[in-house]
Order: C-alpha cells, then sequence, then structure tokens
C-alpha cells in the first residue's frame, strides 16, 4: 500500500477517469501507481500519453526498450517495475535465462550490451560518466534512436523513483 491514498474512480477529476477506465478494459484493474499519480490528473494524463509514445511508436524496437526498463528498474530496486519489466519482457518471449542475460548484460549482442551500458551509467547518477560508450554508439545508431534510448532510460528513471518514494508494490 503507498504512502498516500490511493485515489478510487469516484474520487478522480473528469481528466483522469477515461484512463481508469482503459486500465480496467485492459488488464481488469486500475493500477495502484495511476490511483496515487491521480492526485495531479494532468501529470496522470501526459505521463501516460508520454508513456505510449517512447515505449511503442519509434525506430527502436519495442523488446530492447523493455530490456532497457528492465535494466533500470532492477538497478533501482523497485520491486513494482522490475515485476512489471519482466512481465513484459516474458510477453516478448524472454526466458528466465534471457533475463537474467539481460541483468547480467552476458551474451547479447555487443550493441545491447553498449546500449545497457550507457543505461546504468545514466541511471547511476543522472548523467553520462563515459562518454567514450556513447561515442561508440553514435556509430551504429541514428541520433534519432539515440533519442528515444535516453527517453526510455529517463521515462523508467522517473517511474521507479515515483514508485519507491510512495511505496508502491507489485499487485
Amino acid at each position: 500500500m503507498a504512502i498516500i491514498s490511493s485515489l478510487e474512480k469516484d474520487q478522480i477529476e473528469e481528466i483522469a477517469k477515461a484512463i481508469y477506465e482503459k486500465f480496467e478494459k485492459e488488464t481488469g484493474k486500475v493500477p495502484e501507481w495511476v490511483k496515487v499519480m491521480a492526485h495531479s490528473p494532468k501529470i496522470l494524463k501526459e505521463f501516460t500519453e508520454l508513456f505510449k509514445v517512447i515505449m511503442t511508436e519509434g525506430k527502436i524496437e519495442p523488446y530492447l526498450k523493455w530490456k532497457i526498463a528492465y535494466t533500470i528498474s532492477d538497478m533501482l530496486k523497485c520491486p513494482f517495475c522490475v515485476d512489471v519489466t519482466i512481465k513484459m519482457l516474458e510477453k516478448f518471449g524472454a526466458t528466465e535465462e534471457m533475463i537474467k542475460k539481460i541483468k547480467e548484460r552476458k551474451d547479447l549482442p555487443e550493441k545491447e550490451k553498449e546500449i545497457l551500458e550507457l543505461v546504468k551509467d545514466i541511471t547511476a547518477d543522472a548523467h553520462l560518466d563515459q562518454p567514450e560508450i556513447f561515442k561508440k554508439l553514435k556509430e551504429k545508431l541514428t541520433e534519432s534512436q539515440i533519442v528515444e534510448i535516453v527517453s526510455v532510460i529517463g521515462l523508467f528513471n522517473y517511474i521507479n523513483r515515483f514508485n519507491n518514494t510512495f511505496g508502491i508494490l507489485p499487485e
């Protein structure tokens, strides 16, 4: 249970109702983080829209985006986010062994290892300490792809810290 109240559908502003209904329709329930974020319905609305754009659109395949998300969640030790990212990786066909390889950054394509090293570097202290990683990626990725990757990093650093701060646990 979160350290602040989780708002039920009858307690929220109109702007958040469509978000609750979407979650109810797609998953059968509204996640606690949504119920907590609903204290600021405009943030909830914009966050869910940003999440959708970052995680489902673009030039980086969603499976890699979820590998990035898992790496961040594991680093920041967010139980809720680790749970969700593992479930999403499994939807993409990842086995327990593959998830372990992602965590350890072993037996992955070189480009993925470098991307996950960038994720680790940025997530550790919120800035780029190893510019050589970035330089290598610029040789293999377009600037548009790099922006997407850094956007996933920012998005999941935010939601992990949000959930950790409010004590939101897996459901």
